[in-house]
């Protein structure tokens, strides 16, 4: 399954007509864009690892039950159909709501210690150190989708019976960033049809 999502993120981020860094040039402006393509770029690339390392986490360590929610919302976000950045019209930039969620849970995982007092331990030290720097970037390109994904992560925190439908309708809304652009008329074209992260991930 994250083989799937790694391969296919890989082709979208190598396919010259996907509009990824069109996109970020028309938000904030070409010179202003070379801070955000590379970082980002490889945030949503690194999200199959992530996951993986999250999973493997929950797995090893006994986490605080709040740590379990989050865990639980994220991949019931990624298995949604709709999400507040849509990869059908935006390509690889579609990706970046799902990579900053889980950069999110991966980034609070890993500053908290389980029941017993141990600290996880991450298999990708390069990776762990740029988490950080991707979540602010995150934050300064997209400040309304990432604060609605924050407050999202806070609310699943307190969901003690895992349903988070309610959570997750909010997302079906869309983000800001979309209608921003339809209203200047510079909506990316709309690439090959690719699958979302829920259909990719959902297959065996």
């Amino acid at each position: 399954m994250l083989n799937a999502l790694k391969n296919q993120l890989k082709v979208m981020a190598a396919d010259p007509n996907d509009p990824y860094t069109a996109t970020i040039r028309k938000l904030v402006g070409a010179r202003e864009a070379v801070h955000y393509e590379g970082p980002l770029r490889r945030m949503i690339l690194a999200m199959p690892s992530m996951i993986a390392q999250i999973r493997g986490w929950f797995s090893e360590f006994e986490s605080p039950a709040p740590s379990r929610r989050l865990h639980g919302f994220a991949m019931a976000y990624l298995y949604s159909p709709d999400d507040l950045l849509p990869e059908h019209s935006l390509g690889l930039f579609g990706y970046l709501d799902d990579a900053y969620l889980v950069a999110k849970v991966y980034h609070r995982r890993m500053l908290e210690a389980d029941s017993t007092g141990l600290w996880p331990f991450p298999e990708d030290e390069k990776l762990s150190q740029e988490v950080p720097q991707w979540i602010d970037l995150s934050k300064q390109l997209l400040p309304e989708e990432t604060a609605t994904m924050d407050r999202m992560l806070d609310a699943a925190t307190q969901k003690r019976d895992g349903n988070f439908a309610e959570l997750l309708s909010q997302a079906a809304k869309g983000g800001k960033t979309v209608r921003r652009l339809e209203r200047r008329h510079v909506r990316p074209s709309s690439p090959a049809p690719r699958n979302s992260p829920s259909k990719v991930l959902s297959q065996k």
